[in-house]
């Protein structure tokens, strides 16, 4: 997105493309669905009024700007949960090594609010983690108004504040917390579809959503890229999540991240399967607002773990395995690069095969050492 050609500019690519990413804010102006998240258009907008920065570079530096701070907030809110300074940077690690973050701008990606989007949402969690109600409420509504996906967090939410022995009037008291940016965000979509008149659009725009799920699934192709994008936004943290809830006693903060995971994982992926385009993979990726904080513990734990089961193999032991690994190696390498491929664009104009690649082939490795390699010898190290 940042550098795209348009058909009417030179053979060469520009910089930064300001005719492609003009287009593309004058877009989400316009759009109903996209018109009521004002968030980063207004802030490129602004950058590009008030300096000398051209529209294309102001929401280059408001998109870039905000994934730093995302990366900010995330340490510290993985320090909230009891990570390690080590396990805090593997977080972010995990966060920016991402497929919906690594390739954020590339088609069919799209990213546009989620910058802004996960800054807010993440600020509002480490609020709402240290039960300070009212930045809470403020910056969850700010999160809403930049993408109302934040409604699906709610649930989430709700498991990391709600206890099941607390009294009913302390529940109900932080159930109304956790429902007040809802009412403050209604009264703000109440005002901004009445005062831009786009009543009739929106509603055509809601309708014309139930008919993605048909559209997701219309050919092989698209369903296999479908089904694809939701391996290549949540299979690795999902499977190193199952990898160390199967051998670890976890403690009471990681199980209401994981809670708040699944649930979240649960509702966000039947929503964008029925209501979206399900290869924009961004869209699978929110429910890993809440397990990438404690990515960093389990990525740490399971490095751990594996090189206590090396350490305590044979190298006869090891390699018995290498002939399996090496031909499930082959066998990925040439279905990523001659079966799969993507309904937009082509496989010159990213790394998308290349990046499922190493993640399928990472998981191969992890899988015979975690589950397959069985050491004679005892381990000494299983943290």
């Amino acid at each position: 997105m940042v550098n795209l050609r348009m058909p009417s500019a030179g053979v060469q690519k520009p910089f930064i493309s300001d005719e492609y990413l003009q287009v593309v804010v004058e877009f989400h102006k316009e759009h109903p669905a996209f018109a009521k998240r004002p968030i980063t258009t207004y802030l490129s907008e602004t950058l590009d009024r008030i300096t000398s920065l051209s529209i294309g570079e102001a929401f280059t530096a408001v998109s870039f700007v905000s994934l730093l701070l995302c990366g900010v907030a995330l340490y510290y809110l993985a320090a909230l949960t009891g990570s390690t300074a080590k396990e805090a940077a593997l977080s972010i690690i995990g966060f920016f090594s991402s497929f919906s973050i690594l390739f954020a701008f590339f088609p069919p990606i799209y990213t546009y609010d989620e910058p802004i989007h996960y800054l807010l949402v993440y600020m509002s969690l480490i609020f709402l983690r240290q039960e300070r109600w009212l930045p809470f409420i403020f910056l969850f509504s700010l999160s809403l108004v930049a993408r109302e996906s934040s409604l699906i967090l709610l649930p989430g939410a709700a498991m990391l504040v709600i206890y099941a022995d607390q009294d009913s009037k302390t529940s109900i008291w932080k159930l109304s917390i956790l429902l007040a940016p809802v009412a403050i965000y209604v009264l703000y979509l109440v005002l901004f579809i009445t005062g831009s008149g786009i009543e009739d659009a929106s509603k055509q725009d809601f309708v014309g959503r139930l008919e993605h799920f048909k559209y997701n699934f219309q050919s092989i192709k698209f369903a296999l890229e479908a089904l694809l994008s939701f391996f290549l936004a949540l299979g690795f943290q999902t499977y190193l999540l199952c990898s160390y809830a199967s051998r670890k006693h976890l403690s009471v903060t990681e199980r209401k991240f994981i809670a708040a995971f699944i649930i979240t994982l649960a509702l966000n992926t039947v929503i964008v399967y029925f209501t979206t385009w399900a290869r924009e993979s961004r869209l699978l990726a929110l429910p890993l607002l809440f397990l990438w904080p404690i990515l960093g513990k389990i990525a740490q734990s399971e490095f751990q773990y594996i090189k206590a089961k090396v350490r305590a193999s044979t190298h006869n032991e090891i390699l018995r395995w290498l002939p399996l690994f090496t031909t499930l190696a082959i066998v990925i390498i040439y279905i990523t690069q001659k079966v799969y491929f993507q309904t937009i664009g082509s496989i010159s104009d990213n790394l998308f095969n290349e990046y499922t690649a190493i993640i399928l082939i990472f998981l191969v490795a992890h899988a015979i050492l975690r589950f397959m390699l069985k050491p004679k010898s005892p381990m000494k190290d299983e943290r």
